[in-house]
């Protein structure tokens, strides 16, 4: 995010990055929001979201293909999900989204800013 900022002469204070996949953690497969944020003195700072486990069998064709795919196989076809509440909201039945997931590792990744030098 910061390259494309510079290179199209947008300037700012922070720059936000955030991305989300399947991860090994703690030896099970889980599905992870990862947020970046970094500033203009190359400090960076990260958050994840909480994760979601997913089922050993589908672990293979979600590293093939993507999450939404996966789910659209074996739920119902929706070639918006991702633009909509995402998976979560599916296996949640609408009690979380990943806007709610993007927005607490947004938050973890906040931490180090918020609380100036004493947590850095």
């Amino acid at each position: 995010m910061k390259k494309y900022a510079k290179e199209n002469n947008i300037k700012a204070d922070l720059y936000l990055s955030i991305e989300s996949g399947i991860n090994k953690l703690l030896g099970r497969w889980m599905i992870t929001n990862i947020a970046v944020i970094e500033d203009n003195a190359e400090f960076e700072s990260y958050g994840t979201s909480p994760s979601f486990p997913v089922p050993e069998r589908l672990v293979q064709n979600i590293i093939n293909t993507d999450l939404s795919q996966v789910m659209n196989e074996i739920f119902y076809k929706d070639e918006e999900r991702h633009n909509k509440g995402g998976g979560i909201q599916l296996l949640t039945h609408d009690k979380i989204s990943r806007i709610d997931l993007t927005e607490m590792a947004f938050i973890m990744a906040l931490t180090k800013y918020i609380n100036g030098d004493s947590w850095k």
